[in-house]
């Protein structure tokens, strides 16, 4: 008797278990990722092997080399699906890539390759939008790129440099669908807000340095010579005669005055110094690598060139400054129906000379040209609005 009690309440038991689980699983849909890493991952691993012919039609359309035609229709149709995945992507704030900062230089991070393919499917079907008259949907999907450049982030140097590429691939297409609705006033406006917003995530290489110093402090040290030794060979010879000459107390001058080097570059890049003084500090900083002191070439050899970083991250501003100034000209144009006869007052200025961008109308448009030299190109950069 008690035997079969002990049944019926253990059956009773389990019943019940298998009731609760039931309901929880049929109660709980998992969330999805909150990291958009993985989302991007999912939308690079969408998009179809195109053969060359169709993956070069979509980088002319991307790049405005080209119109839009049917060829070039069809294939963004087969992307739709990493279009739409990515779109979630970017409305995440947060991106953590999964980099193994472990593995120092060795780090392997071939996500970036594809962070250009994805562009050029992003700014081909902007084009298609803006072609088929669509503004709105195609300045959102050029507004969407910035998102995107924000995530490809700075961990790296390399992915510093990947996210400049995009932004201005982004910048370049948003400039001509501006030109194209120039004369909506509640575009241009909606436009403003969204590109006021983009100095507030404004991508840097000094975090991406600081990570760059720790990795090679970390690798100036005997137990890490055979890795200094591949990644410093041809500069110094074969490997076996890079790792004859190293030894700790030279691996110990070389991580002083390495960091001695890059601290100072720090500084100089997040301080107040003006460019063309910057540009000179760091190219000095650069040259005082002493190639005849076994330390210092090492130092030097891990040293990026820091002029011509501080140089980007210069040109980056002043290409984000140029886009927030157009746009409050267009919508000056799209309220009054003519473009300004000077600049307007308070608009971001040329980072190379801290001053207003210089300001001239065309008979296509306007244009607005830095007044200091990039020091890096040798050259002053200017931006070409045209108005439809």
């Amino acid at each position: 008797m008690r035997t079969m009690l002990r049944r019926r309440v253990l059956r009773a038991l389990l019943a019940g278990c298998v009731l609760l689980t039931t309901v929880g699983q049929a109660g709980a849909i998992p969330p999805d990722p909150d990291n958009a890493a993985l989302l991007y991952y999912q939308a690079f691993m969408s998009i179809p092997e195109f053969e060359g012919e169709v993956r070069d039609l979509l980088r002319n359309v991307a790049q405005g080399k080209v119109d839009p035609n049917d060829a070039a229709r069809e294939a963004i149709g087969k992307c739709r699906a990493a279009i739409e995945t990515a779109e979630a992507a970017s409305e995440l704030s947060i991106c953590h890539w999964g980099f193994r900062f472990s593995q120092g230089f060795d780090c392997l991070m071939p996500q970036l390759s594809q962070c250009r393919v994805l562009t050029f499917v992003l700014l081909a079907e902007a084009r298609v939008q803006a072609a088929d008259g669509d503004h709105r949907s195609a300045l959102e999907r050029c507004v969407m790129l910035d998102n995107f450049a924000r995530h490809i982030g700075d961990d790296t140097l390399i992915s510093y440099l990947v996210s400049l590429a995009v932004r201005n691939l982004g910048y370049e297409c948003m400039r001509g669908i501006m030109g194209q609705a120039s004369g909506d006033a509640s575009l241009m406006r909606w436009l403003k807000s969204e590109l006021s917003t983009t100095s507030e995530h404004e991508l840097t290489p000094i975090r991406s340095l600081k990570i760059e110093r720790e990795i090679v402090l970390k690798m100036l040290r005997m137990e890490n010579a055979e890795q200094y030794a591949r990644v410093v060979v041809g500069e110094g010879g074969t490997e076996e005669e890079i790792l004859a000459k190293v030894s700790e107390e030279m691996f110990a001058k070389a991580r002083r005055i390495y960091n001695e080097h890059v601290t100072e570059a720090l500084s100089v890049m997040g301080g107040p110094m003006p460019y063309e003084q910057a540009y000179a500090r760091l190219d000095d900083l650069m040259e005082s690598f002493d190639p005849n002191d076994p330390a210092a070439a090492a130092g030097g050899a891990l040293a990026p060139a820091l002029a011509k970083i501080m140089t980007l991250k210069v040109r980056a501003e002043a290409h984000t400054n140029a886009m927030r100034a157009g746009a409050e000209i267009y919508l000056q144009k799209a309220k009054s129906g003519k473009l300004p006869a000077k600049l307007p007052a308070g608009l971001p200025k040329d980072p190379f000379s801290r001053e207003d961008f210089a300001y001239e109308r065309t008979d296509d448009g306007f244009v607005l040209r830095c007044q200091a030299k990039d020091l890096d190109k040798d050259t002053i950069h200017e931006y070409v609005f045209a108005v439809r």
